[in-house]
């Protein structure tokens, strides 16, 4: 490619789900692919990649690993860059209640998208996909060919990640709006524009 390309992000983080059903790997495997071209063009600094699970409970308190402690924090971030922006994380991430088998007990949990893109400039988190901004559903496909173009859109960034306490906690939608007890286990689908 020719040209000096100007860096959108300094770094891109995605949260890859694992184990998701047959076809949503090649998917997952060509936004990897994107984002490293993006990366080689001069578009994004850096890529970070984090393997997680289809969901996670809603509290620091209720995880278990320092994995789920990290991502439980991450996603208080992106919820607060959501409301900063007047934009929504759902239907992408939803919370749901859960039955526990093993403990015997139920608890609230964040189901996880296929991907999950969150953009950093300068320390700032600068923009995170997929994401509804009142009237669209932005998938990640789509925040990809607006960096790749060079006029993606731009949102007011969150300066501060919260501390990991036990009271950091994900709310991505009203209170007593979970979208059921049965978990399909299948990411919440995202059209395109």
């Amino acid at each position: 490619m020719s040209g000096e390309r100007q860096l959108v992000a300094d770094r891109a983080e995605l949260y890859v789900r694992s184990l998701l059903p047959e076809g949503y790997s090649k998917q997952q495997g060509a936004t990897l692919e994107t984002v490293g071209d993006l990366v080689a063009e001069g578009v994004i600094g850096e890529r970070r990649v984090q393997l997680c699970g289809h969901q996670i409970p809603v509290s620091v308190d209720a995880t278990r690993t320092a994995v789920g402690e990290h991502l439980v924090t991450r996603l208080a971030a992106f919820q607060e860059w959501a409301r900063r922006n007047d934009c929504s994380l759902a239907p992408a991430m939803e919370i749901h209640k859960v039955d526990g088998s093993l403990a015997d007990a139920s608890y609230r949990a964040l189901r996880l998208p296929s991907v999950l893109l969150a953009e950093y400039r300068d320390g700032d988190l600068s923009c995170v996909t997929p994401h509804h901004d009142g009237e669209t559903v932005r998938c990640v496909e789509d925040r990809l060919d607006e960096l790749a173009s060079g006029e993606p859109a731009t949102f007011e960034p969150v300066g501060h990640t919260p501390s990991v306490t036990p009271a950091v906690t994900i709310d991505t939608a009203p209170e007593g709006t979970e979208t059921g007890d049965a978990d399909t286990g299948e990411p919440a689908p995202l059209q395109r524009r």
